[in-house]
């Protein structure tokens, strides 16, 4: 009778401490990259795609803590008299770590560093009848921005999210300006 109880108080703890820990989930997200380029003159945002994966882990009601691996092309367009057309663009691989602060059950407010890892930057510029494709000289490799945004769960599993990342570093060496990453990113995310 002893190990019964004393078997049936350890089940019961058990599950206790299971309730206490913080709860999980993961899903996968894609959407629309709105990319561009600070303190280059005439330069353009240019559209295109993000698709990566995430995990959420639940600290408490209101706090949730949402590591993510997400590829990201981003670049931009210069409107250059000198030339038909410019365009740069700069595919990342991105690792966010966002901070998500729930308002409400299924609204949450969202911020914390994004850290990206340049697989390649290419370059097409069209002048006189001629292109040029290259890769971009001197394309930093390591990119650091700051997210904010907010996700709300339309229902379950899917959620929408609106973000914002402004970069922290410059995209690559240059001695007349200071160019950084702003990208505007509408996504959608199913949850596993």
């Amino acid at each position: 009778m002893k190990k019964m109880i004393l078997a049936a108080a350890a089940l019961m703890m058990a599950v206790g401490a299971s309730a206490q820990m913080p709860s999980f989930e993961w899903g996968v997200k894609a959407g629309l990259n709105v990319s561009g380029v600070s303190n280059i003159d005439d330069s353009k945002m240019k559209a295109s795609i993000y698709v990566g994966a995430f995990a959420e882990f639940h600290v408490n009601d209101w706090l949730g803590i949402q590591p993510e691996v997400i590829y990201s092309r981003q670049g931009f367009a210069v409107d250059d008299n000198s030339v038909d057309y410019a365009r740069a663009r700069l595919n990342y691989l991105n690792i966010p770590i966002m901070g998500k602060f729930y308002v409400l059950d299924n609204l949450s407010f969202e911020t914390g560093p994004q850290f990206g890892f340049l697989l390649n930057a290419r370059e097409k510029v069209k002048a006189e009848g001629t292109t040029v494709k290259a890769d971009i000289d001197g394309a930093k490799n390591f990119d650091v921005s700051w997210g904010v945004g907010v996700s709300y769960r339309i229902f379950d599993p899917l959620d929408v999210t609106f973000r914002y990342n402004i970069g922290l570093t410059k995209i690559w060496d240059t001695q007349d300006n200071t160019p950084k990453n702003g990208v505007i990113q509408i996504g959608v995310g199913y949850r596993f």
